[in-house]
């Protein structure tokens, strides 16, 4: 049986960190999830590590790509409109869900929590190619939060290169202020729990 993992959440500041120990990646719009393969099957689990069932066929279709034994993919479900992710289409169950990945937690009956972040993305980089998981780039580069913004993305994250999968482990969020996909947001999501 696979370790539950509890994933790393974003502490959210208004300044994007710099130096050279920082890597930065797109903050898709998104359900954050954890991808977990066992034996050719998949599950996602999200954030509060709740089974998310709605994605199960897509669990399922990846699960059966990846030549593993086991592994757990931390990331993004997403659905891709003409401009990038549309939250609203993946919230109201509209378009194709997608899964980005960022981090690779496990492989193959071995823990990559206690390895540096870049050696798991480039694990993981490697294990995803000539899958249907999309893999989220990273770049040493802070203005990638100026492009964020031009392109009218969320945001970015920013992360220590070095660090591992820890408790002690800080990744930062850093919103676009503008973001046009956040007015509304809240009304939406208490329609939602109302529903439910």
């Amino acid at each position: 049986m696979l370790p539950r993992i509890e994933p790393l959440r974003p502490k959210l500041t208004k300044t994007v960190p710099s130096g050279r120990q920082w890597l930065y990646e797109l903050k898709l719009d998104g359900f954050r999830a954890t991808l977990y393969v066992e034996n050719g099957s998949g599950r996602f689990f999200s954030k509060s590590q709740k089974p998310m069932p709605r994605f199960r066929e897509l669990a399922s279709a990846l699960a059966r790509q990846l030549r593993v034994t086991d592994a757990i993919l931390d990331g993004e479900i997403v659905v891709m409109g003409e401009r990038g992710p549309d939250f609203y289409a993946l919230m109201r169950d509209r378009g194709r869900p997608a899964f980005v990945a960022f981090d690779l937690l496990w492989q193959d009956g071995r823990d990559l929590r206690d390895r540096p972040l870049w050696r798991r993305k480039r694990a993981l980089r490697a294990l995803i190619r000539k899958t249907a998981i999309g893999y989220v780039e990273d770049t040493r580069d802070p203005r990638l939060f100026e492009s964020a913004v031009r392109m009218d993305l969320e945001g970015v994250i920013a992360k220590r290169r070095s660090d591992p999968y820890a408790a002690g482990t800080d990744w930062f969020k850093i919103k676009h202020a503008g973001y046009s996909q956040a007015v509304g947001r809240h009304e939406l999501f208490d329609r939602f729990r109302r529903r439910a």
